[in-house]
């Protein structure tokens, strides 16, 4: 009698366990049915990019040890690799290096990266807020960029390359000539009416100061327009030449700290820090940019090491046969004294450049020609140099 009640009981309570479970699917699914999946962009999820600029150029007035009286013609910049755009609110680039291909080490052109393939960037972009451009949030392998010259790509300046002085700070602030190392960071812009702002503040951990005592990198950069706005809509790297369509002045400031780093096996420093100010003025085709940059290092034990670096580019647009015509003048100038244990670049290095650049596709397709003097200390393969340059960018 008991165990038939025990069976009445076991039978009631899996009868109403299975009517709880149907009732719970249903509720489920009722919840599930109101879910909108986010929708993958399938045109822009996978775009290949590469970026090829070749150089030809003939150096003068050699110097024995240095660089000869010859010509050469390499592959200055090779990039090769992918950008996408998933989603509405997520992008993505993926990119590859082979530079100085085929450079001869005897010519008077000053080298930047390493000739052998590597990775040159690889990040992700988040914009954080759905209907503004305000936070945007970059993770992985990037620009520590803190100024103009560090956040503009190489095949949007007008001058023959990147400025020699530019690439001692890029060196200084991240440990390598390029600038770029891991890390996270938040940049936004916001435009109203004849007036902009906009600004990056990232963290990084660049290798060549780590050691376990090491801190980390900390960046940022403001700017501020006036005028025409010189980005619609936020990107992480600036834009080179206007086209002729942007009046207004842009002023941006930047710096950098890093608290304990190691320099080498047995120095390391104490604090290292860098901060300036640049300036863009466009108007009517007219284009003038320039910074000034000052860094600082210490240590316990030595003396301290402080060098500055500063630019001017000026440059004009014509338009012939339906294409633009670019006059570029730049001069730029570094110097570093002090200790050179802190950082090994004592000295200075100053370059003119006289160019003029055709822009058959606007920066996709150029071509330039221009005359370098170059002259200074801290730095090897200072011989003039005329030089012929071509870019492809697909």
């Amino acid at each position: 009698m008991k165990q038939t009640k025990k069976n009445k009981r076991g039978i009631l309570l899996l009868i109403l366990c299975l009517s709880i479970s149907l009732k719970g699917q249903k509720a489920i699914e009722n919840s599930t049915s109101d879910i909108v999946w986010e929708k993958l962009n399938k045109e822009k999820m996978f775009m290949p990019c590469v970026s090829i600029q070749s150089w030809a150029t003939y150096s003068m007035d050699e110097k024995d040890g240095e660089y000869k009286d010859r010509a050469d013609i390499s592959f200055r910049r090779f990039r090769f690799g992918a950008k996408g755009q998933p989603y509405s609110w997520l992008k993505y680039s993926l990119q590859l290096h082979w530079d100085r291909l085929g450079e001869d080490p005897y010519a008077a052109t000053k080298g930047s990266y390493p000739g052998k393939v590597d990775i040159w960037n690889a990040f992700i972009t988040a914009r954080l807020s759905k209907n503004s451009e305000l936070f945007n949030l970059h993770a992985g392998y990037f620009w520590a960029a803190i100024s103009r010259e560090f956040n503009t790509a190489p095949w949007a300046v007008g001058s023959f390359d990147k400025t020699r002085a530019a690439w001692y700070l890029r060196s200084f602030v991240a440990g390598k000539g390029n600038g770029i190392e891991s890390g996270i960071a938040l940049g936004g812009i916001k435009n109203f009416d004849g007036f902009g702002i906009s600004y990056r503040i990232g963290t990084y951990e660049p290798q060549k100061y780590l050691n376990e005592e090491s801190g980390r990198l900390y960046t940022g950069r403001i700017m501020f327009s006036i005028g025409q706005p010189e980005q619609k809509s936020y990107k992480y790297m600036l834009s080179g030449n206007a086209w002729k369509k942007r009046n207004g002045i842009t002023l941006g400031v930047g710096g950098s700290t890093q608290s304990k780093g190691q320099v080498s096996e047995t120095i390391q420093f104490d604090q290292s820090q860098a901060y300036g100010a640049d300036i863009l003025v466009d108007y009517e085709g007219f284009r003038l940019d320039g910074e000034y940059f000052v860094m600082k290092r210490e240590a316990e034990g030595f003396d301290y090491f402080e060098g500055e670096e500063w630019r001017v580019r000026l440059a004009y647009n014509f338009i012939m046969g339906g294409k633009y015509l670019e006059s570029v003048v730049c001069v730029d100038n570094y110097e570093g004294k002090g200790e050179s244990a802190l950082f090994k670049h004592v000295g200075d290095d100053q370059t003119w450049d006289i160019g003029v650049n055709w822009y058959m596709n606007k920066d996709k397709l150029k071509l330039g020609l221009h005359y370098l003097i170059q002259d200074g200390s801290a730095s090897s393969n200072t011989g003039d140099f005329i030089g012929l340059l071509c870019q492809f960018k697909l």
